[in-house]
């Protein structure tokens, strides 16, 4: 075995030689607590070596996640608020996996440190002293040039989303840091101009090494010369021919990943990986169960913040797709959750299925409505069904106020605009997001919102069809006017902020 890791050992000396091992004193430093490498290590000490179904202990999972937070943290804080949230998730996936394999590695190493030269377990004292120095290799030196480098990439990995967006209108430039500490095989590609477009792109756009400042640049077509491109690739590859230069011919725009797709940490045997990708996606998930909680109102209970962040990692995997920032009511609305209204019937009578799309965008997901079409869930739904998308948060059904209920409570017998505003009012007297289901005067029925505001403002959305002059936020009097004087027994409200999602209605939405 020590034979086989001799070649990885060499291959990450090999890379991470040089300044890189010499820079952990910046104050800038990442700080994993020795005391979460020391509780692997005891792990593996106690059974008397490494095997792989440790990376499922606890402690091995804190690492980990700890490894993750430190370089993500690079990522959270240089990486610009206005990307997609799907570059953002992605980078910090690869943060995740690439510290799920780090450890694994780091791992394997203290392992192997566990024997004398004889094969015999080492005394405990002479154990800790070796695990002391690879945590200071794995846990300082080579943590803050992969945390340096986090950041340098998210920043350029940010840049290039927004050069794809101007497709080859301008030439791209690569410039280097233009001072005394740039690489002289950086430097000799400094000033290369070619399209976006171009192959050369694909493997030198920067970062280039650990450290690197390159960057690239936005130039207008006739300012600068085109470089030659069989030139230019040659320049690259001439450039970047040393084994620890070669790793870092990727664009990490391109691929949304963090770290080099070859890095040595991502070698390992098959049995490893499937391990560590099924600890990672476990991990990964329940930290990102964490921040959806935390991202949930206060006014919200324990219980259904719980449930609620729950119930969104299970969307993603179910449409495989990431939730992003909540969403505030301009952007949720604003026909982004129907946005194909008008371009068939089937999208102006699928109020049923936008009502749940703005409240699931609220909460981050980038849905939109589906059309009400024959023999679809969104027409199951139109039957006087609304309420069934929703499920309380221990996965109960959950019923709202009908508003026949509600007017045999008050004594009355029709309602009339005055009793739509009272019904309205008393029913929806908690901040929250409301279901609204109500029949006009003239016939048929609408799903739509009502939304209490922390002001205290009781608002109507109309997430169907948005009004430009009004915005988002419109006055409830106009359903008030225009309710029905005889309302149909299954119509009411019911308040959805604090409800889960019913994923079999997951297909009503595209994504």
């Amino acid at each position: 075995m020590r034979e086989k890791y001799g070649a990885f050992h060499a291959a990450v000396n090999m890379l991470y030689d040089g300044d890189t091992l010499t820079l952990a004193a910046d104050e800038d430093a990442p700080n994993l607590e020795p005391s979460v490498f020391d509780a692997v290590a005891d792990l593996i000490y106690k059974e008397g070596g490494f095997n792989i179904n440790q990376v499922k202990d606890p402690a091995a999972r804190k690492l980990i996640t700890e490894t993750a937070k430190a370089i993500n943290r690079g990522v959270d804080a240089h990486l610009p608020t206005d990307v997609p949230d799907t570059l953002r998730y992605a980078l910090e996936e690869n943060g995740f996996i690439f510290s799920g394999f780090k450890t694994f590695h780091a791992m394997r190493e203290i392992g192997l440190s566990l024997l004398n030269d004889k094969g015999e377990i080492k005394q405990y004292a002479d154990f800790q002293a070796d695990v002391l120095k690879l945590n200071n290799k794995y846990n300082k030196n080579y943590l803050y040039a992969e945390y340096k480098h986090a950041i340098g990439t998210c920043q350029m990995a940010a840049k290039w989303h927004k050069i794809e967006d101007d497709g080859d209108r301008y030439l791209l430039q690569y410039r280097t840091a233009q001072d005394e500490r740039v690489r002289e095989e950086h430097a000799l590609m400094d000033s290369i101009t070619l399209p976006p477009s171009d192959p050369f792109w694909d493997k030198y756009y920067p970062p280039n090494g650990w450290g690197c400042r390159c960057t690239a640049v936005q130039v207008r077509r006739g300012k600068y010369t085109e470089s030659d491109p069989a030139k230019a690739m040659m320049i690259g590859d001439n450039s970047t021919a040393a084994l620890k230069q070669q790793i870092f011919r990727f664009n990490a725009g391109k691929t949304m990943q963090l770290f080099p797709p070859k890095h040595p940490y991502f070698k390992a045997p098959k049995e490893a990986k499937k391990v560590v990708n099924e600890v990672v996606q476990e991990e990964s998930e329940q930290q990102r169960k964490e921040r959806y909680k935390a991202e949930l109102p206060t006014y919200l209970t324990e219980a259904e913040r719980e449930a609620i962040a729950q119930n969104c990692v299970e969307i993603e995997k179910e449409i495989s797709i990431k939730k992003g920032q909540p969403m505030s009511v301009e952007d949720a609305d604003k026909q982004s959750a129907n946005p194909k209204h008008g371009k068939g019937y089937e999208y102006s009578i699928n109020c049923q299925t936008c009502a749940p799309a703005y409240m699931l965008r609220l909460r981050g997901f980038n849905l939109t409505a589906k059309g009400n079409t024959a023999g679809s869930l969104s027409q199951y739904l139109s039957r006087q069904r609304s309420f069934e998308a929703w499920l309380n948060p221990d996965g109960s059904a959950c019923s709202g106020v009908l508003t026949v209920d509600w007017m045999a409570n008050k004594g009355y017998k029709r309602m009339n605009a005055a009793r739509y505003k009272e019904y309205f009012e008393e029913t929806c007297k908690e901040q929250g997001v409301y279901v609204l289901t109500i029949g006009w005067k003239g016939g048929g029925g609408h799903a739509t919102i009502l939304q209490r505001f922390e002001d205290g403002t009781l608002s109507y959305i109309e997430p169907q069809v948005y009004s430009a002059s009004i915005g988002a936020r419109r006055p409830i009097d106009e359903l008030c006017k225009d309710g029905g004087a005889v309302p149909y027994y299954k119509r009411g409200i019911l308040r959805v902020d604090n409800k889960i999602f019913n994923k079999k209605f997951l297909s009503i939405f595209d994504k």
